[in-house]
């Protein structure tokens, strides 16, 4: 938990570092809410029926000015089923550096990195697996369309690091890619 805390304190640094003046019309809070398909790479020992789920997730951010941002998220990263009906699932709670670049004055590219903490929780039939947690690097990509200054829409790719424990071993690391539509609303 340490490690995490100082992870979310040191992204935090990092985006208000570099940071510039902040010009008043592209700095403030925004929120926003998005729905997507979530894909995690968790192979199951009884084998995999589906590999991915729908997701959804809110998000929380404050923009420095037009190109540079801090953004925390809260997010489901997918689910697997296995041939016989278990499920290992994913979320994960991220903070990140967002960096933006205006094309023009509807429409932003954005990248992000930072650090999540991802859970996977396992149901019992899955057994060797068993429930995990792992923090990790977090990135991704994007674009943004501004409907007005206070309405936009997003879409999203993110990457997030899980993993599951195994009974009698350690933690079996896992990639899950998300693919998000969302709405923002800046304040």
């Amino acid at each position: 938990m340490k490690k995490f805390t100082a992870a979310l304190f040191g992204s935090f640094i990092v985006a208000t570092a570099t940071s510039s003046v902040a010009l008043a019309d592209d700095s403030g809070f925004y929120v926003g809410a998005n729905l997507g398909l979530g894909k995690p790479d968790i192979n199951t020992t009884n084998g995999t029926s589906k590999s991915s789920s729908a997701v959804g997730g809110v998000i929380l951010g404050y923009k420095f000015n037009k190109y540079i941002g801090v953004e925390g998220q809260y997010t489901g990263v997918g689910k697997v089923t296995d041939k016989v009906n278990g499920t290992a699932k994913g979320d994960a709670a991220s903070l990140s550096a967002i960096g933006f670049l205006p094309l023009n004055d509807e429409f932003n590219l954005y990248g992000k990195l930072g650090v999540a903490h991802t859970k996977t929780t396992v149901s019992s039939s899955l057994a060797p697996m068993n429930d995990a947690t792992r923090t990790a690097v977090t990135y991704g990509l994007g674009g943004e369309y501004n409907f007005n200054k206070n309405i936009g829409m997003r879409l999203g790719w993110d990457h997030y690091n899980a993993a599951v424990d195994m009974t009698g071993s350690n933690k079996n690391n896992a990639n899950a890619n998300v693919i998000s539509v969302g709405a923002i609303y800046n304040f």
